[in-house]
């Protein structure tokens, strides 16, 4: 009998190919396993690495500047306008965004009382009385962005006969000092002026018409107006992100001269929507990958002593006469 090598007396046992076959596929599937979570773990740590972990404990005292019955102008002024300041994050960033955040809430009154141009000097030689009362709500705060509502009644001349109720948005970068204007996220062009039109037309009742002759014009609006509008009136658009996430997206057209007696008319327009329904139109700006990655973080802090408007607060004495003057008629 011929003496056996060490390979023939492998026994081979029914089924034992089978057993070896799924032995060697879970060791691949797990060798794989561990190849992609290895690289996952890379990728996120060269993620976090890249984007900072922001500000969590920063706070926002809400304050206000209040100025009524001074003896610098020949008429009389009330002044209230809240605006928020910032701290607890890097000073050069935080000081940048406490400047803009003042500047966005006392823009109005710059224009109209503190800081006049030649027209508006002119003016001041016959106002009665200059008023404002600007509020601002901290609608969203994360750890990497911090969005601001402002809304202001003002009247150039009397607060009866002129008054105008506008808005601004402000959305700032905590990690830069940056603020995010709309054209920073958003794609202006004729395909973001159909989406707005459409809902501001739900809004407001067929306002902005649809035609695409209207949508030119709004178009021109959002772009800075053009030349003839410019001469007139200030466009602001806006946009701030709301507690929940979605968006307030919106303009304001500010008039920059005083025409005639008039009820108490609203200068700004503005639509809400969500991320998605901005989706086609974002831009690359690093905006979006805060945003995805924002949670809520930071404490707001209410005025301790705010002070009420005795003449814009609720329109004041403005509301009533009008509505007698409307029942006249």
């Amino acid at each position: 009998m011929e003496e056996q090598t060490q390979e023939d007396r492998i026994v081979q046992y029914p089924g034992q190919q089978e057993r070896n076959d799924r032995h060697r596929k879970i060791v691949l599937a797990v060798a794989v396993c561990f190849i992609f979570i290895s690289a996952a773990g890379m990728v996120a740590v060269a993620y976090v690495r890249r984007q900072p972990r922001g500000y969590q404990d920063y706070r926002i005292q809400m304050q206000q500047y209040f100025s009524e019955y001074t003896d610098d102008y020949i008429y009389s002024e009330v002044v209230t306008v809240e605006y928020p300041e910032l701290t607890g994050i890097e000073e050069e960033q935080q000081d940048k965004i406490n400047q803009v955040m003042y500047d966005t809430a006392m823009d109005r009154t710059n224009y109209w009382h503190l800081q006049p141009d030649d027209y508006v000097s002119g003016l001041q030689q016959e106002y009665s009385i200059f008023s404002s009362d600007a509020s601002c709500e901290v609608s969203y705060h994360s750890q990497y962005l911090l969005s601001l509502n402002y809304e202001e009644t003002y009247a150039p001349i009397n607060p009866v006969y002129y008054v105008s109720i506008t808005k601004r948005g402000l959305t700032v970068d905590l990690m830069t000092g940056e603020q995010y204007g709309l054209s920073d996220i958003i794609r202006i062009d004729d395909a973001f002026m159909a989406f707005w039109s459409d809902k501001a037309n739900k809004e407001y009742d067929g306002f902005f018409g649809d035609s695409e002759e209207d949508r030119d014009v709004l178009l021109s609006w959002f772009l800075g107006g053009d030349e003839e509008w410019k001469e007139y009136y200030e466009f602001y658009p806006y946009f701030y992100v709301r507690e929940d996430k979605d968006f307030t997206v919106g303009i304001a057209i500010d008039p920059k001269y005083v025409s005639r007696a008039r009820p108490p008319q609203e200068d700004a327009y503005e639509i809400v929507c969500s991320a998605e329904e901005l989706e086609e139109f974002k831009t690359e700006s690093e905006f979006w990958e805060k945003y995805d990655l924002s949670e809520v973080a930071g404490e707001v802090v209410e005025c301790e002593e705010l002070q009420e408007n005795i003449w814009m607060s609720d329109l004041s004495g403005a509301g009533d006469y009008w509505e007698r003057i409307e029942g006249l008629y």
